[in-house]
């Protein structure tokens, strides 16, 4: 047990435990071998900080990497982030199955049993009553937890549906519920107000927001020239399968998008298109899967508010949609309806989207960012635009896992 992120779980509105701010000051001294190797085993976390969504026991913007207090990359699986705008959270997975989380938890995306507007967890606490956790997933406001058996639970904001419990409580709920009718789940994924799951029998599950065919439950036309159909349901509160989508092998949520890889490493795409974000060369919403043109070889899917990017078996990446602030990467601004390949980008493992920013871990541990930087999010040291992939400072090349919120401003690496 980590004692000291046990007993600095909240962070007042007056400045942060002098501790804390201590720890903070390392970062910017020589350590000895022992201690930086240390850091180096620690999560980190960097840009917009305003409801302590970086861990580290403060709200202080970070244009640079930070150590999130108390969580050891060695006891760690994976970490993901959430949020939509200037709010923010993360989640940890810890080996022992159980989840941490901080940041934000005004609609009880946090799990502990309690919600509150003007009251964030800078550092990390337990999800209560949470344990045997595979895997996790965060949206704008509410979070996912895949269980060993197969099943899943959801907690925080559910005004659209998106814990799949059958209700839309108005309310937020603050501790895990059982997403109603879903079994033998492979992954999960979470959009900005809407759920996604895969099956083990590689068919495709979604429930909450539908305003922009995000679920992607909607019967296809008929015709290729047949007008597209307004998507329905508007909500959806238990998890419903996408008609005619098997096959997939992975799923990623973007803030009002949604993606599929197929076993053979083509990708489908549905939801808000108003950027190009689906890749089929239109910017007309599809309330239904669309093939993603000129891509194959996808290994790997990270999605953003209006942009999308792609692993590729080479190691290589691709990206499309919006491009006013440089997230597809490819040097320019010019918005993509198709995918592009982003030039210089090689070996890479690992790919994450924020809003309007990337990150990209490359073979030998060391991260590179593009895109937006206006809250320090790309970790360069700077508050410069993007529009190429350029090295996030950090002290060490160990990064493996990489994550940021597809609606939010911050980053994570372990």
């Amino acid at each position: 047990m980590h004692l000291l992120h046990r007993k600095l779980r909240r962070l007042p509105a007056a400045a942060a435990p002098a501790l804390v701010a201590s720890l903070a000051l390392l970062g910017s001294v020589a350590l000895p071998t022992s201690v930086a190797s240390a850091y180096d085993l620690r999560v980190r976390a960097w840009g917009l900080n305003t409801n302590g969504q970086l861990g580290d026991g403060t709200k202080t913007q970070r244009q640079t990497p930070v150590s999130v207090v108390g969580l050891s990359g060695a006891e760690l699986n994976t970490v993901v982030a959430g949020g939509s705008g200037t709010t923010g959270f993360a989640l940890a997975l810890l080996a022992n199955g159980t989840v941490e989380a901080w940041g934000r938890n005004d609609k009880g995306q946090l799990g502990n049993g309690t919600s509150s507007a003007t009251d964030d967890f800078a550092v990390p606490s337990l999800v209560a009553g949470l344990g045997a956790v595979d895997a996790i997933a965060a949206g704008g406001a509410h979070a996912l937890a895949l269980l060993k058996d197969g099943t899943v639970k959801a907690w925080g904001a559910n005004d659209k549906g998106q814990l799949g419990d059958g209700t839309t409580n108005a309310a937020a709920t603050s501790l895990p519920v059982t997403v109603a009718g879903l079994d033998d789940v492979k992954a999960i994924a979470a959009g900005d107000a809407f759920s996604m799951a895969l099956l083990k029998d590689g068919t495709v599950k979604t429930w909450g927001n539908n305003d922009k065919g995000q679920l992607g439950v909607t019967a296809k036309p008929a015709s290729s020239t047949a007008a597209v159909p307004a998507a329905t349901p508007a909500t959806r509160t238990t998890a419903m399968a996408i008609p005619e989508l098997t096959t997939v092998k992975g799923i990623a949520a973007g803030a009002s998008h949604a993606l599929a890889i197929l076993a053979d490493g083509t990708v489908m795409s549905w939801g808000l298109n108003d950027k190009g974000q689906l890749g089929d060369d239109t910017t007309a919403n599809k309330p239904y899967p669309v093939l993603v043109q000129e891509l194959k070889n996808v290994t790997e899917l990270s999605a953003g508010a209006g942009h999308t990017i792609a692993l590729l078996q080479d190691r290589t990446v691709r990206g499309w949609g919006a491009n006013d602030k440089g997230q597809v990467g490819d040097g320019t601004v010019t918005q993509r309806t198709t995918s592009v390949p982003l030039p210089g980008l090689t070996g890479v493992v690992g790919i994450a989207s924020g809003a309007s920013h990337n990150l990209a871990v490359l073979a030998d541990g060391t991260v590179q960012a593009w895109g937006l930087n206006d809250k320090g999010q790309l970790g360069d040291g700077t508050l410069l635009q993007r529009n190429n992939p350029v090295q996030v400072l950090a002290k060490s090349g160990n990064v493996s896992t990489v994550a940021a919120p597809s609606n939010g401003n911050f980053s994570l690496a372990r």
